[in-house]
């Protein structure tokens, strides 16, 4: 596995951890009703959205690299 990969699965185990941080915000969005928690949860979605975007870039730049 060479770097160009190790790095796009990298960011893609990030969005990952993302994706569950923001699921966990909600279930304790349902539980305590605090705002802050929806506020996580809609920031992790945001950061797992982008992370996906900068990850298909990073790939199509990359493409011609070895």
């Amino acid at each position: 596995m060479n770097l160009r990969w190790f790095h796009a699965l990298l960011i893609f185990f990030s969005a990952a951890v993302a994706v569950v941080f923001g699921l966990w915000c909600l279930s304790q969005y349902r539980q305590d009703g605090e705002i802050g928690s929806l506020i996580g949860a809609i920031a992790a979605f945001v950061v797992s959205f982008g992370l996906v975007v900068y990850d298909s870039w990073f790939l199509r730049q990359t493409r011609t690299l070895r």
